[in-house]
């Protein structure tokens, strides 16, 4: 016996007193040293067989037949387990040594354990009967012959053999009949709810899951229950629930979802990438799929293609798996690649090169849908003058290929009648008119079109026939009614009084609201100067408040109608003295917005007059989204003087918010505040950035940024321009002769996608393209190369002499040179200020 373990009668403790071997032996137990504890219980048997150490003895050879299984050294468990039966006398059949048997393959050995021993042992027996059931139905006749004839694991057998072949064949009928032949407390009794719910499974699942719940967890046949619970999993949950089956459960499992051989591998890796509870990437997919391309539908073709975008570089493996791609397919899966990378440029290269292939192949719908597509991406909700011809181009060549598309038709229109490009809003509405001749939307655009070119006769006429079709149309209504006043003013204009009388009265049968109706009084007014024109006209200030909104009106009308705001203002007396209120200013502000940009001289006209009571108004009791309307409305229109005042008085009510410094330093300096606002107000609004950045306000971190750098200065812009040629000559002073340290600071004041902006606007396509291919979507990197391109580019060129002249200021404006060819100059261009 080795050292280690050769037992003592006694072992001092910690503290020095002795312990008595029984206690030893029970710690050593109680630590899990089970060989140790074996020789401990033995040597204190050889000296007296008591009850509690010969329990002692079977627990550390159960702890040590465990530790031996859980090695999977199964075989020597066996052998400790039987030695435990025989030294200790407890039962072999306790425990799990009849597991570790089944797991061994030992099933004669299972069932020799099934031998009488008296009435004691009955139910023990029963027990192991139905442990053993599952062991039995598959043992061979000469296994089971040694179990006693009035055994029911012996007398059930055959029936449940028999009901066995029946789920087989698919005989619901024979099945139900064997079935009725296994008693309700026989050993195969879970073979009566499994058999029939593996047979409705397929067909019946809810009715399948009633009958399996109705079967013991870990009973005999717990393998084949287990395939039925999961497949009476809903939606996907039995994938997952397919991952703990054996092999044979998967099986099993496989043939009642009808899943095909060839498709079964693929299943299994689909349900792993379920397990793994987050979605897989699209090229994980694409991968899987192009692995196990061999026998697949045509619909998993048709999701890889759609997963193509997320893994361009698989393209060739996929044409290798499912087939070839058409020319204009893979345009489609190389410009959706482009745009996910944020290539802006190659997606718009691929798109229309997918429109030109995708006409010739005779499929017209698939390249208007992609020039409606390419036009949303490029465009989106832009205003019409953030956008060049090509853009509506797009559109115009998606109606010709797909001209039954109303809305695209309406938003033709709409963007050319924005951007005041009349002649060809009406040629649109002529086009789309010709299709859909009596629909209400095309009707209403072809309404405010006629009224956006003064066509009022024909704006009444096309709007009465969307009355008739419409007859509730408050809209339509309302626009007659605008368009006989539009009218009227022009015969105001002409000095037509009569006639403007008559669209006048035509106009308030239309009219809906108060409001437009003292307009038209106020026109009345307007028509004429004798003295019942002046009662109407101060009869209509009065109605419109006679303050700031009546004098609005009466400035904006009488320049409409051609007359002498100053004097029609007079004669008219509103009440300018006081401040307005706060509601009348929102008003007169809605006004502004509603204005178009071929009113812009009027509307100067009107604030010249009206900037003293406006600006009064600045102190009013207004909450912070209503000043914030009133400032975005005057920034919009470029009044900083009255935007100054407002700004001012929201900086002073909440000096925290970030837009407000960014209002008033804007309003004091204009787009030149880099060059001309002071040090306190640069910190101002470094403090404004950082708690914008803070607060996610990012429409107000890039106004902040465009107004902290040197905006337009390396735009191509001339300086020689400038009216303040001492400002900006200081700044032109400072700046460094190197090109590298230029293109740092630009970086400094505009960051990377400032200097991308501008060597886009510069270099040729033949250059920046492969730049932006080589960067690979990094904005940081691709700014960086192109700066390198720039700089090697301009090394031959004399900045200092570009920038600052040796005479100091800025360099004189030299006479216009004839226009001579030059090869790509546009670099050069680039510091020409």
């Amino acid at each position: 016996m080795s050292r280690k373990h050769r037992p003592a009668l006694s072992r001092p403790t910690p503290a020095g007193t002795p312990v008595s071997p029984e206690t030893h032996a029970r710690q050593v137990l109680d630590a899990g040293l089970y060989r140790e504890a074996i020789e401990l219980y033995k040597n204190l048997l050889k000296q007296e067989r008591r009850s509690e150490w010969l329990d002692g003895l079977a627990a550390s050879y159960a702890g040590r037949a465990k530790e031996l299984a859980s090695k999977g050294m199964l075989q020597e468990a066996l052998v400790v387990w039987r030695n435990r039966s025989t030294l200790c006398g407890k039962s072999l059949a306790e425990g799990p040594y009849l597991d570790w048997l089944l797991r061994t393959g030992a099933h004669d050995a299972a069932l020799r354990l099934l031998t009488p021993t008296g009435d004691a042992a009955a139910t023990v027996d029963a027990d192991l009967e139905t442990r053993l059931a599952a062991v039995a139905l598959t043992a061979p006749d000469s296994a089971t012959a040694q179990l006693a004839a009035d055994s029911p694991l012996r007398r059930h057998r055959a029936t449940a053999q028999a009901a066995i072949a029946a789920c087989c064949r698919g005989d619901l009928a024979d099945l139900d009949e064997q079935l009725r032949g296994i008693p309700f407390r026989s050993p195969y009794r879970d073979l009566r709810f499994i058999l029939k719910a593996l047979l409705l499974v397929g067909n019946d699942p809810a009715q399948a899951a009633g009958l399996i719940a109705r079967v013991t967890v870990d009973g005999p046949f717990e393998r084949l229950a287990a395939v039925v619970r999961a497949g009476v999993l809903p939606d996907r949950r039995w994938l997952l629930a397919l991952l703990d089956l054996d092999e044979e459960g998967r099986h099993l499992l496989l043939e009642i979802k009808g899943c095909p051989e060839n498709r079964r591998s693929l299943l299994l890796e689909v349900a792993e990438l379920a397990r793994a509870g987050v979605p897989p990437t699209p090229t994980r997919v694409v991968d899987l799929l192009l692995r196990r391309s061999r026998g697949l539908p045509a619909t998993a073709a048709r999701l890889c293609r759609r997963l193509l975008p997320y893994a361009e570089k698989r393209l060739a493996e996929y044409q290798n798996a499912f087939g070839p791609l058409g020319e204009a397919e893979s345009e489609r899966i190389l410009a959706l690649a482009a745009q996910r990378r944020g290539a802006t440029n190659h997606s718009e290269s691929h798109w229309l090169r997918a429109v030109r292939l995708f006409s010739t192949e005779e499929a017209p719908l698939q390249a208007a849908l992609i020039l409606r597509y390419l036009f949303d991406l490029i465009v989106g909700d832009q205003d019409a003058s953030d956008y060049d011809d090509e853009c509506t181009t797009w559109l115009e060549r998606s109606l010709e290929l797909d001209p039954d598309d109303r809305a695209t038709h309406l938003k033709l229109i709409r963007l050319h009648r924005q951007g005041q490009n009349l002649k060809a809003a009406r040629a649109s509405v002529e086009t789309a008119l010709a299709r859909f001749a009596n629909d209400p939307a095309v009707l209403l655009e072809a309404v405010e079109t006629a009224l956006a070119g003064n066509a009022f006769k024909k704006a009444v006429t096309l709007a009465k026939r969307l009355l008739d079709l419409d007859p509730i149309n408050s809209k339509v209504r309302a626009l007659i009614g605008r368009a006989h006043l539009s009218h009227a003013r022009k015969q105001i204009r002409l000095h037509r009084p009569e006639a403007a009388g008559k669209e006048l009265d035509l106009a308030d049968e239309w009219l809906a609201t108060a409001h437009e109706r003292s307009v038209s009084k106020l026109l009345r007014g307007l028509s004429a100067a004798d003295a019942s024109a002046t009662v109407l006209l101060r009869e209509a200030v009065g109605e419109l408040g006679g303050k700031l909104l009546a004098a609005w009106h009466v400035l904006l009308e009488s320049i409409r109608v051609g007359s002498q705001p100053a004097g029609e203002l007079r004669r008219a007396a509103p009440d300018l003295s006081g401040m307005p209120v706060p509601r009348e200013v929102l008003t007169v502000m809605h006004a502004i917005n509603a204005l178009g940009e071929n009113e812009s001289k009027a509307l100067r006209t009107v604030l010249d007059t009206l900037r003293a009571p406006l600006k009064r108004a600045a102190a009013g009791d207004f909450s912070e989204s209503e000043r914030i309307s009133i400032c975005e409305t005057l920034l919009s229109r470029e009044e900083r003087v009255l935007l100054q005042a407002y700004a001012d008085a929201g900086l002073r009510r909440w000096p925290e918010r970030p837009l407000f410094v960014y209002l008033a330093i804007f309003a004091k300096h204009g787009k030149g505040a880099f060059f001309a606002m002071s040090e306190r107000e640069r910190q101002a609004l470094e403090g404004a950035l950082k708690k914008a950045l803070e607060d996610g306000d990012q429409r107000t971190v890039l106004r902040i940024r465009d107004l902290m750098g040197p905006t337009g200065y390396f735009s191509g812009e001339d300086s020689d321009d400038s009216d303040d040629d001492d400002g900006f000559g200081d700044f032109v002073d400072d700046l460094p002769a190197n090109p590298r340290d230029v293109f740092n600071l630009l970086i400094s004041m505009g960051g990377h996608n400032e200097v991308i902006r501008m060597a886009r606007e510069v270099l040729p396509d033949s250059k920046f393209r492969p730049l932006e291919r080589a960067a690979g979507g990094n904005r940081k990197k691709l700014a960086e190369m192109l700066i390198e391109l720039l700089v090697e580019s301009l090394a031959n060129l004399d900045l200092s002499s570009l920038i600052a002249p040796p005479s100091g200021g800025l360099p004189k404006p030299r006479p216009p040179a004839p226009k001579q060819p030059v090869q790509d100059d546009r670099q050069k261009g680039l510091f020409d200020d």
